[in-house]
């Protein structure tokens, strides 16, 4: 199955929301196939909604599209990913992805909002950084 996909490029953000008959898997061909049509969307900031997925993923997973994003030329720009999880352990999990990928974080949320906000303020503070 596939997830629901929200693409705002001139924001460079992407959200993908897995519902239950999403697996990790899933949300992993989806990010490479994005990254494989358009390879600038490589070092977009995404949102990945896991709330109603259940894990099937493995490291083997996260490495695949971290080479493929490589592939597409990533790293050219901070990138950050933010998870959407109640799992209070899945923030251990996202830290090591922060290994795996070129210049780019791993962050966990509980909410949508949450992770909207936390972008927001990454990209005014880019902004200003880059403006001074």
């Amino acid at each position: 199955m596939k997830p629901l996909i929200e693409i705002d490029d001139a924001r460079r953000r992407i959200v993908l929301i897995a519902t239950a008959d999403v697996m990790a898997r899933d949300m992993n061909g989806t990010l490479i196939r994005l990254a494989g049509e358009r390879p600038e969307r490589a070092d977009h900031d995404y949102i990945l909604d896991l709330r109603e997925s259940y894990g099937d993923g493995s490291h083997d997973d996260v490495l695949r599209t971290a080479e493929a994003f490589r592939l597409c030329g990533a790293g050219a720009r901070a990138a950050r990913t933010c998870f959407v999880s109640l799992d209070a352990g899945f923030v251990h999990w996202a830290r090591t992805m922060d290994f795996c990928f070129d210049n780019r974080t791993h962050h966990v949320f509980a909410t949508l909002e949450e992770a909207h906000a936390f972008l927001d303020r990454e990209q005014d503070e880019s902004h200003v950084s880059a403006a001074a």
